[in-house]
């Protein structure tokens, strides 16, 4: 396979549509292509339409693969999971191109970028020309953003915008092939190599800020990244979001996209920089929304932005976001992500126990400790029943990572001081806890996407890395590194995985 096209569908399954038909002569032209869509738990009738779509197009049948992720995990996720999904029938391809179900490709473009990675094998990413319906020119070449570049794009005040122009986030719109710091994610080429140098895209971003974080981890690398102006892509711009639909300027800008500003600058530069660049952006704004009211202009901005923007900024939400782990995450949103995570099934009583430890968790932070008192004594409830009815001990005070799947019941039992990554899956059968019992607060520590057979134990004060295995009745006392899998009594490595 030469080029995997991946689109990320929710909720858009007319404009998917659109997208897949465009796709139809690339495809012819490639013969060594394929699409995958993944639905992002749209919860309508996307799946249907978009089967029934392709089932009808002679040019897209065996040319593309349909894939209902179990959430919605936002851009990253979905990209990453279409890729995971291919990785487990197929080899990787030479190129991951990643598109929007918002576009519409002109002819020869999907071509032209795999052409022109072709024959510049030092570049690491390239992205089309994005326009409108019309043909006028979208900025799809961007730098990275800066302390100048946040208050000038907040201020946007002529002279200003001109003194500060070589940090100005927007390039200006190219007729030829030119590097650029970072490429709209609407449509870009990724070489392959790329994922196993890099990684995949960071899914702790929902949306927004996703590819500019990406690009940045390529730059570092050591990776050109290339705009190539001659490959045009037509983008309904806000299609699937509407946040950056120009049409709809005062909409109130969404949580996730304050979260994912704010993780990009605590990741990529500091605390002090995140802080600086908050205040910068912040001292802009109020500026402009000054000239504005002294103009009797009405206003251009989002709705509520400055009090969203200060309640979501570094100094209101603080450096929560540095772990990776989504921050401010209700009892209700984790209740309702693993209740997908379970199959949208709550009899099952992987979910019932998990259900029960995140509301124990929930229940201590109510203040004054007198006012918890009746939930304590209903958590405890509860547990006993999960514990004795389904045989699945998961006290509150183990640290649980989100969408944590157990499947089946039965003599499933996890140390309070255990600690359960992200996406892990426990099996019936399974202990997770001492070793010693002369030291009763060791307990081992799972990375996320471990998973781990049905009997295995799992004991000792060690550490299981990032999407290992272990075995159906493996006995585990040693650490295991990230991808490896183990297995037998005691556990040995048998294997280790690429990614």
């Amino acid at each position: 396979m030469n080029l995997l096209i991946i689109i990320v569908n929710y909720r858009s399954a007319a404009l998917t549509k659109d997208a897949l038909a465009s796709l139809i002569s690339p495809l012819a032209a490639l013969p060594q292509s394929h699409v995958m869509v993944v639905d992002n738990a749209s919860g309508d009738d996307s799946m249907t339409t978009l089967s029934t779509f392709v089932q009808g197009e002679s040019g897209l049948l065996g040319r593309v693969t349909l894939h209902e992720a179990p959430i919605n995990g936002g851009f990253s996720y979905g990209n990453n999971e279409g890729i995971r999904q291919w990785l487990k029938s197929h080899p990787a391809p030479a190129y991951v191109l990643l598109l929007n179900p918002d576009t519409v490709v002109r002819p020869g473009a999907i071509e032209g970028l795999a052409s022109f990675m072709d024959s510049h094998p030092d570049v690491g990413i390239a992205g089309s020309r994005l326009e409108d319906p019309d043909g006028t020119p979208q900025c799809s070449s961007f730098r990275f953003p800066s302390l100048p570049s946040e208050f000038e794009a907040a201020i946007n005040f002529g002279p200003i915008n001109k003194l500060l122009s070589k940090w100005t986030i927007t390039r200006p719109i190219a007729d030829e092939s030119v590097p650029a710091d970072w490429l709209a994610g609407a449509c870009m080429i990724i070489r392959w190599r790329i994922f196993d140098q890099v990684g995949f895209m960071d899914e702790a971003y929902f949306m927004y800020f996703e590819e500019v974080d990406f690009c940045r981890q390529v730059k570092k690398a050591g990776w050109p990244i290339w705009y190539v102006p001659s490959c045009r892509v037509v983008h309904l711009v806000g299609g699937v979001s509407q946040v950056t639909d120009h049409k709809k300027g005062r909409k109130r800008r969404p949580q996730y996209w304050f979260e994912s500003r704010r993780r990009y600058f605590l990741k990529n530069h500091g605390k002090a920089f995140a802080v600086a660049a908050d205040a910068g952006h912040l001292l802009g704004h109020l500026l402009n929304r000054a000239r504005h009211t002294v103009e009797r202009k009405p206003s251009p901005f989002p709705e509520r932005y400055v009090r969203d923007f200060v309640a979501n900024s570094v100094f209101t939400k603080g450096f929560d976001l540095m772990s990776g782990a989504k921050a401010n995450l209700t009892f209700l949103q984790q209740i309702r992500e693993d209740y997908v995570a379970h199959g949208r099934d709550w009899t099952k009583p992987g979910f019932q126990a998990v259900a029960v430890h995140r509301f124990g968790n929930w229940r201590m932070e109510i203040q004054p400790k007198i006012a918890r008192a009746p939930f304590s004594v209903l958590y405890r409830t509860m547990f006993n029943f999960v514990r004795n009815f389904y045989g699945i001990e998961l006290p509150y005070s183990t640290k649980l990572g989100r969408r944590v799947i157990i499947e089946h019941q039965g003599d499933i039992v996890v140390h309070g001081n255990a600690t359960l990554g992200d996406d892990c899956i426990i099996r019936q059968g399974v202990t997770i806890g001492n070793r010693h019992l002369d030291k009763p607060f060791e307990a081992p520590t799972l990375g996320a996407g471990v998973n781990v057979g049905a009997g295995a134990k799992i004991l000792g004060k060690l550490t299981i890395g990032d999407k290992a295995n272990v075995g159906a009745n493996a006995v585990v006392t040693r650490d295991v590194e990230a991808c490896d899998t183990v297995v037998g009594i005691p556990a040995r490595s048998v294997a280790k995985k690429n990614i």
